[in-house]
């Protein structure tokens, strides 16, 4: 796929952009408290300018000061105190040479801070925030609803006095304008419920005082979820209506993505979703507007985004691809495509130990990400000898990482560069994953970096005249009985059905996908009460037990395997699990025996432990440690 159509001119209403590269309003919680630009939330954003896109539109910041706000450390625009810092911000990303956009949103249901008030169309509550806080929203009267209007347009005045160059509202992702868009969250009765245009009327409304209080030449973008992919939801054929309307208000262009909250996995689609989801809503959409349309929504490589591109939108926006690489955009158009640090979509970093948590937004695969400039790779005072026992994530991290800093390198790995990263692509689903593995095999052989294809044994290491040696040989899977590793199949056609996979966790989920998707017969055992339970990412634990019973995958819980009986997998109670193949995928232990040994053999030699060789986890843990341990080196 060619990749110039990213890097055509564009324009949206009287801006002119150098490429077709947005940089998609994502939270971060770095603001303060009270809603003020922070030096970490500055840094953020000139940092994504500096690669390159065309424009940047900045998170989605809050409306008012009485139930728009979503989450901690959100992003204010509520007041005129905050117009200083959003102009600050805004001069940072224009030195970088970015032109930058800010989007206002009201939170209507999806408040995450446990506090009322809660403001919506109608009580219809989302069991994961009542559950949380045991708060239930409240029913919006009309004349709140017209607060609301004017707090918008007060908003989009204190965008064009800070001098962004566009200003965005937020109409999708199951916030409050969605909440009344929708009928899954609308059955007022009222002028704001019931038919289409009643429900359209708020967001029109908006739109309406936002273009009375802006010059018309002040560039104005709409984002909308296709759907909510609710059943009782937004129908694309109202969507497309919509977009007809926003048009004729006013709107420059659509900025189109879909998904709300409850179905999270719509709207921060992980691994298991398809790239570029909603392309089917916005090829429908585009059609029947002349304003530009923005997608958005999973489109991850360059080569995605350029499709999209070529069949479909106007533009393409990005969120937590450029969280991964903030030089997404200058590397794609250098042609070094192998050098982008692939997004692998895991929600990890971003989400579960990042907003999930209570934290500002992380990266699995990008540790500098919300503390950009922090920690710069830079040349070590001392040049040494440094040996790497171990291919798999965190030793090649560590291996590039420690080339950098101008140290003399040798890595050891007996067989395929990438360790667990091997077996845990193996199923096409995983093909982010397998971009991040084909990265970090790239990095290190790109560097000068020598590779020895044999194990690291401690008595070569110790007399080898090393200075330093990090161990990342990855932990240890636990075994039962006879039965062979789910990790060690490399091809379904090496298994004979039905299978029986041992070990409810990511290792047995994944197996027992990869082989019913081949057309196995399997069963999933796990001894404890529910599968995918030791606290895996939330868009995994809540979505994949659905996938596995949509592809016939047998789940038994509360089991535990001993080892192999005579016609299957013999269970601690007696019970013989029918199985002509038995897979264990039981966990990991941590530790090396070689760290241990080499300690031992050389008590002078400083010898770092690193990845699952030190503790169990997961990326996020292999890559950060790496980095972090490295860049010290």
């Amino acid at each position: 796929m060619a990749l110039h159509t990213l890097f055509r001119p564009g324009r949206i209403g009287s801006l002119e952009l150098k490429n077709r590269v947005i940089k998609s309003p994502q939270t971060t919680a770095l603001a303060n408290q009270d809603g003020t630009v922070t030096q970490r939330l500055v840094n953020h954003y000139k940092r994504l300018a500096e690669g390159g896109p065309g424009l940047i539109i900045v998170e989605y910041s809050y409306v008012d000061d009485d139930a728009s706000k979503s989450i901690h450390a959100q992003l204010g625009i509520s007041r005129r105190e905050h117009i200083p810092g959003l102009g600050w911000l805004v001069d940072e990303v224009h030195a970088a040479g970015a032109k930058i956009g800010i989007q206002l949103e009201h939170c209507g249901r999806q408040k995450f801070l446990g506090t009322q008030p809660i403001k919506t169309a109608s009580d219809v509550s989302w069991d994961y925030v009542e559950s949380q806080y045991g708060e239930r929203p409240q029913v919006l009267t009309e004349e709140e609803i017209q607060g609301v209007v004017a707090a918008f347009a007060d908003a989009a005045e204190r965008a064009w006095l800070a001098r962004f160059d566009l200003v965005e509202v937020h109409a999708g992702h199951g916030y409050l304008l969605t909440n009344f868009l929708s009928p899954h969250t609308n059955k007022r009765t009222d002028r704001y419920g019931g038919s289409f245009e009643n429900r359209a009327r708020l967001t029109l409304e908006v739109v309406a005082a936002i273009r009375e209080r802006v010059p018309r030449d002040f560039p104005f973008s709409v984002r909308l979820s296709v759907t909510d992919y609710e059943e009782d939801g937004i129908p694309i054929e109202e969507t497309v209506r919509l977009a007809q309307l926003l048009e004729a208000a006013g709107v420059d262009v659509i900025h189109a993505s879909g998904g709300h909250h409850a179905l999270m996995e719509y709207e921060v689609s992980p691994w298991y979703m398809p790239r570029a989801l909603h392309r089917w809503g916005w090829e429908k959409i585009k059609p029947e507007v002349t304003i530009p349309v923005i997608g958005s929504g999973s489109l991850v490589t360059p080569e995605v985004a350029a499709e999209v591109l070529e069949n479909g939108a106007d533009f393409v926006s990005l969120g937590r691809a450029m969280l991964a690489d903030p030089d997404w955009t200058r590397k794609a158009q250098e042609g070094r495509l192998l050098d982008i640090v692939p997004c692998i979509r895991c929600n990890d970093g971003c989400l579960d130990r990042g907003l999930n948590a209570g934290r500002s937004t992380g990266c699995t695969v990008n540790p500098s990400m919300g503390e950009e400039y922090r920690y710069p790779v830079e040349p070590a005072a001392v040049r040494r000898r440094v040996a790497v026992a171990g291919g798999g994530p965190a030793g090649l991290r560590a291996a590039a990482v420690l080339a950098d800093r101008g140290h003399d390198v040798t890595l050891y790995e007996p067989g395929e560069l990438g360790g667990a990263l091997v077996p845990a692509t193996r199923s096409p689903y995983k093909q982010d994953l397998a971009a991040l593995r084909d990265h970090l095999v790239h990095q290190v052989r790109s560097r000068p970096v020598e590779i020895i294809a044999e194990r690291a044994e401690a008595s070569a290491l110790a007399e080898d005249g090393f200075d330093l040696v990090y161990v990342a040989t990855g932990a240890v899977p636990r075994t039962l009985p006879g039965v062979r590793l789910a990790r060690d199949v490399a091809d379904p056609k090496d298994v004979v059905s039905p299978v029986v996979v041992v070990g409810g966790g990511m290792t047995g989920a994944d197996t027992a996908l990869w082989l019913a998707d081949a057309g196995h017969d399997v069963t999933l055992v796990e001894a404890g009460p529910a599968i995918l339970a030791n606290r895996e990412v939330f868009t995994d634990a809540g979505v994949l037990p659905k996938i596995l019973a949509e592809k016939g995958v047998a789940v038994l819980t509360d089991t535990e395997v001993t080892g192999l009986g005579e016609d299957g997998a013999r269970a601690a109670d007696g019970r013989v699990i029918p199985a002509a193949t038995v897979l264990a995928a039981i966990g990991n232990d941590s530790g090396s025996e070689l760290a241990g040994a080499l300690r031992e053999a050389a008590p002078g030699l400083e010898v770092v432990t690193l990845g699952s060789a030190a503790r169990h986890g997961r990326v996020f843990d292999a890559l950060h440690g790496a980095f972090f341990e490295a860049r010290r080196a």
